[in-house]
């Protein structure tokens, strides 16, 4: 027992010369401490720089977000003034469609014209011009009023005709272009 009691004063002194014997001299201490400041200034610094970059990039990322807002409207705007835009041209498509239906009925007379105006003579080339004419018309009325020009036998019945042919394409080509002045109309 005895030599445990020596074993742990003997311990109990090395640990307590140890300790004491050991110290950091104040040169070391106060070097430590002027080196530990210079990093925290260093940093702090470094912080500082960052934080500025982040508030730039930031004011950045906003003017960004702004104008992308702003695009974004504007896109919008465009594609109403787009759709307004197809509208448009859908009606004046419509019209046009009109318009270029009625210049073909015009064709026609122009055709009926060349073979039956004053001092011409009907011949086969031109009967086949306004069979033609006609049939691509795809309007059975007119087609009818033709087929009776073209198969009349008597100066009565061929005036009789003749005198309601013309008369349906003028009447077929107002109708035209009414209708197309009330799609534009209708369109505005």
């Amino acid at each position: 027992m005895h030599a445990n009691i020596a074993l742990i004063a003997v311990v109990s002194l090395v640990l307590l010369f140890g300790c004491t014997g050991s110290s950091v001299p104040q040169e070391k201490y106060d070097a430590l401490a002027a080196s530990c400041s210079k990093a925290k200034n260093d940093s702090a610094a470094a912080l500082s720089a960052e934080v500025a970059k982040t508030g730039a990039a930031t004011a950045r990322y906003s003017s960004c977000v702004d104008e992308k807002q702003s695009l974004e409207s504007l896109l919008a705007v465009r594609e109403q003034e787009k759709e307004a835009l197809g509208a448009q041209a859908a009606i004046l498509a419509n019209a046009r469609e009109k318009t270029a239906l009625a210049a073909q009925y015009n064709v026609t007379i122009g055709y009926y014209l060349e073979a039956y105006g004053p001092g011409k003579v009907p011949n086969t080339a031109r009967l086949r011009k306004i069979d033609a004419q006609v049939a691509s018309l795809n309007d059975n009325s007119l087609a009818v009023a033709w087929q009776d020009v073209r198969s009349c036998q008597t100066i009565t019945e061929c005036d009789t005709a003749k005198a309601k042919f013309i008369p349906y394409i003028n009447g077929m080509m107002a109708t035209l272009y009414l209708e197309a002045a009330a799609i534009v109309a209708e369109g505005q």
